[in-house]
């Protein structure tokens, strides 16, 4: 196997000679290869230039009054084809920017761990990665808060700050009583601190990853759909002119303020998919971002909402 794969893709042999030189037939030459890449002797990857879309983030960028906008073009109309083009763009971003001694914040969410699979190693020093948000789920399904974090921890050797939390809680009281613990107050402070700040943007609706983590009973969030909520970042919801959409709900939630990342140097949206043009919009007008990173679908649904 690893000698007719070299043969047919290193030096470029056609089946019919490679069949010739090892004495059997053009069909067991293509069985061949097929069975040496089904057991990893043969990878194929991919190598193609992210060219953003220079006209969309104009216009984003204008409009909103943002640090950067980058627009990744919709290649192959696949969720998961998208979010790694963001990973890429994102995790090539992240490195221009991060400097030695950085504290760098990051939440969870179905797009994040496509930047941690692209970051690779970069070495920086005394690198602090800390969670923004709680990331407990009140059920079996998993927020992947953990492994973003450690996703960081691994491409930086940073040292990490846990929030093990859950990110929305039953009362006002108890929120503000997690957050006055010693271990959970020294993660918010170092948020608080971070210079740059990761987040994605997620869509209000029944198939939330807050949904379906447990944090809602039955008609809970039916009330806060009706409120007018389109979006949340760190598990903060919003409406689309970018009021809080329930601060009741919002005053029960563990983590960074919206407050609190408007100001960061680098307050940083990733989100996907023209289904959030509405809390994307929510999101800017807000000014919670000021770096957005999104797909073409998506910045045309929101040019196409203002």
């Amino acid at each position: 196997m690893v000698r007719v794969a070299r043969m047919y893709y290193e030096f470029g042999y056609i089946q019919e000679v490679i069949a010739e030189k090892e004495g059997i037939s053009r069909s067991s030459v293509s069985r061949i290869l097929d069975k040496a890449y089904k057991e990893g002797i043969i990878q194929i990857k991919v190598v193609y230039p992210l060219q953003p879309v220079r006209d969309l983030e104009e216009s984003l960028k204008a409009h909103f009054n943002l640090k950067k906008v980058f627009v990744v073009p919709m290649i192959i109309d696949h969720p998961d084809a998208v979010r790694n083009d963001l990973g890429i763009a994102v995790a090539g971003f992240l490195k221009e920017i991060i400097t030695d001694g950085e504290i760098i914040g990051v939440s969870w969410g179905t797009t994040l761990p496509y930047v941690t699979h692209n970051m690779g190693i970069i070495p920086k020093q005394r690198i602090t990665v800390v969670q923004l948000n709680g990331g407990v789920a009140k059920n079996y399904l998993s927020t992947q808060s953990g492994a973003i974090v450690e996703g960081f921890v691994q491409a930086f050797n940073a040292v990490p700050y846990m929030l093990p939390v859950p990110a929305i809680v039953d009362s006002v009281d108890l929120a503000a009583a997690i957050a006055a613990d010693s271990n959970v107050k020294q993660t918010l402070d170092l948020a608080r601190q971070a210079r740059i700040a990761l987040f994605g943007i997620g869509r209000a609706s029944n198939e939330s990853i807050l949904v379906k983590a447990g944090y809602f009973c039955q008609g809970e969030y039916e009330d806060l759909l009706n409120k007018g909520a389109v979006g949340d970042i760190c598990s903060r919801y919003f409406k689309i002119d970018g009021s809080i959409a329930d601060t009741e709900l919002y005053n029960r939630t563990v983590g960074i303020s919206l407050e609190e990342l408007a100001v960061k140097d680098y307050s940083i949206a990733v989100a996907n998919g023209e289904e959030k043009a509405e809390a994307i919009l929510g999101a800017l007008r807000g000014g919670y971002v000021n770096t957005l990173f999104i797909d073409e679908c998506a910045a045309r649904k929101c040019l196409s909402l203002l």
